[in-house]
């Protein structure tokens, strides 16, 4: 990535935070109306649960102020980030195209392919439904928030961010190679975790020709897409991508937590979801 790729980002970061803020303060009460039924169901206030769907930050800006003002703790913010989750990891993998790529290359295959990735999110959810803890208004406020203060928090969270990215693109500059000749499939489908471990997206394309010619089975192509998606997120989403997000808005024992029990909840689906493909694969083969 290069030095203009980093500022358009952090530009972007500040741009994002600030529309949020801004929507937050004026439209916030016509926004509730739609996250009615998860705030229902979890207890998280409906403004929050609305203003994740325009912005992943924005939320977790306004909780971290409440936060340091003293009116909610970790149990809040945690029951609020596994709540959106489902949210947050479907409107990312549309921007992205992880789901028109997946159903559009490989069709019902991709279709199971998503539901073992969101198998977390659905995780998180139902622990989000156990969580129970009294929520203050914490967007009661944020209508008589000044402009001033908005640009300003907005500014603090993007000059973290900027922090972050520096040094991942110090990081990134090395290089990683991530070998899977170790995983009981072949060549080819070894080769597509190791694509999928850099880029999943690149890694669901370089298995659909192998698939439809016949030269990946069914459980091949979702042990080397599951695998490499493990691989993923623990060398690059969880160091990089999470920890950028939670720490250029948190302080930084509760980033850390944040991701922790982030990374918790995803091994938690997504190893024995791969065990148990590895085991049918080895009886079947």
């Amino acid at each position: 990535m290069s030095p203009l790729d980093a500022a358009y980002r952090a530009a972007m970061v500040f741009i994002s935070v600030a529309a949020g803020l801004l929507a937050a303060k004026y439209l916030l009460r016509h926004l509730e109306r739609v996250a009615a039924p998860i705030s229902r169901r979890t207890g998280v206030p409906a403004g929050l649960v609305a203003l994740a769907v325009a912005d992943a930050r924005t939320p977790h800006a306004i909780l971290a102020r409440a936060l340091g003002e003293g009116k909610v703790d970790m149990r809040h913010i945690v029951q609020y980030t596994f709540a959106t989750w489902p949210i947050r990891v479907v409107l990312l993998h549309l921007r992205i195209g992880v789901i028109p790529i997946a159903l559009g290359a490989l069709g019902l295959l991709g279709a199971a392919y998503l539901a073992v990735v969101y198998l977390s999110s659905a995780l998180g959810f139902l622990l989000a439904t156990r969580i129970r803890v009294k929520w203050p208004d914490v967007t009661a406020d944020v209508a008589k928030t000044p402009t001033v203060k908005i640009l300003r928090q907005a500014a603090s969270i993007t000059a973290r961010y900027a922090v972050f990215e520096a040094v991942f693109m110090a990081l990134e500059a090395l290089g990683v190679a991530v070998p899977m000749e170790w995983l009981p499939i072949s060549p080819e489908a070894a080769l597509v975790a190791s694509i999928s471990a850099v880029r999943p997206t690149y890694g669901i394309m370089a298995a659909a020709p192998l698939y439809h010619v016949g030269r990946l089975t069914p459980l091949e192509v979702l042990i080397a897409l599951v695998a490499g998606r493990v691989a993923y997120m623990t060398i690059y989403e969880f160091p990089r991508s999470a920890v950028q997000f939670y720490a250029s808005i948190y302080p930084p024992a509760v980033a850390a937590k944040l991701t922790g029990y982030t990374a918790l909840v995803m091994y938690a689906t997504a190893l024995p979801a791969l065990a148990a493909l590895v085991a049918l694969h080895l009886m079947v083969k």
